[in-house]
């Protein structure tokens, strides 16, 4: 698994757009599937800690597993609105829409 780091983008309506991340994301991107993790709540927050976990069924590790940690609120909601994200890999240009399938359920 490959714990990465990232940046959030947002358009001129301070609406959440991308997620920017460098030298993450496999070469074949046609088979991913996305989860995102509860970790329950940090410091007596209301405000869930939230991973998005990407499995790439054809990618060789660490690259078929990769872990965005601790997703800030505004991008979860984004995501289970059913709206896509795109995850931008600026080393290679390469880019991945996410849409979270509104029926699945979210990993406690």
């Amino acid at each position: 698994m490959l714990l990465a780091s990232y940046l959030l983008g947002f358009d001129n309506k301070d609406s959440v757009k991308h997620l920017a991340v460098d030298n993450i994301l496999p070469e074949q991107l046609d088979c991913v599937e996305m989860r995102l993790f509860s970790r329950g709540r940090c410091d007596d927050s209301v405000t869930e800690v939230v991973d998005l976990i990407m499995l790439f069924a054809d990618a060789p590790a660490p690259n078929n597993i990769v872990c965005l940690p601790s997703l800030p609120d505004n991008a979860v909601k984004h995501l289970l609105a059913g709206k896509p994200l795109q995850v931008i890999d600026f080393a290679h240009g390469r880019k991945l829409s996410l849409v979270y399938p509104l029926d699945q359920q979210r990993c406690a």
